[in-house]
Formats: structure tokens, sequence, C-alpha cells
């Protein structure tokens, strides 16, 4: 399904919300993970049986990502919709707008807070 980007992005959650997103990303991430240790066992396997079960492994993984990447955007849908209040347009295709520049400032004030 096809949702309006520019209403429906993660710079458009509120507080609440964009931890559940981050929370169902760091799942995204654990199977993201899995697939590149499959994929270096699979290239590193002298085994044809071992080779072929790691690339079905990588198959299922990956529409186990799509799946969760689905989810995660029809979370964010569904929370949206159900706010009282009106949200911004942005000019964007990504419905994770705003996370990425959201997890660099945390990186940076971090730092900040570490070596100075």
């Amino acid at each position: 399904m096809t949702y309006n980007t520019r209403i429906y992005n993660y710079s458009n959650l509120k507080s609440e919300d964009k931890q559940i997103v981050q929370a169902q990303l760091l799942m995204f991430e654990t199977v993201e993970d899995t697939i590149t240790e499959y994929m270096y066992r699979r290239e590193s396997s002298t085994n044809i049986l071992d080779a072929v079960s790691y690339e079905e492994g990588i198959k299922a993984l990956e529409q186990v990502q799509q799946n969760m990447f689905s989810d995660i955007v029809e979370y964010i849908v569904y929370a949206i919709d159900s706010y009282e209040e009106d949200v911004d347009e942005v000019d964007t295709q990504d419905p994770l707008f705003g996370l990425y520049q959201e997890v660099e400032d945390i990186d940076n004030e971090w730092f900040r807070n570490v070596w100075f």
C-alpha cells in the first residue's frame, strides 16, 4: 500500500511513537546483521549443501525484513492517524525522514558530553 510520505513520516511522530519505531528498527537491524552473517558464511562455505541452506536462509530473512519495514510504515500511519491535531507536511519520499538527523544529533550530543 502507498502512503503520503509528506504526512506519514517519522518526523511527524510524537515522542512515545518515535521510541516504538526506534525499537522496531533495532529488531530490523538484528535481522540485517543476521543476513550479513549468513552471506559471509555462504561465501566461505566449502560444502554445497551448507551454501544452499544459507542462501535459502538469506531469502527468508530478506522477506522478513521487507515485512518488518512494511509493519513499521503501517505503524507510523496508524499513529499519525490517531492524533487529534494536524501534522506538518514535509517534502520527502522517505517514511523515516527525520530519524537519521535525530540519531546524528544524539550521537553528537553524546560525543560533546563525553569529551567536553
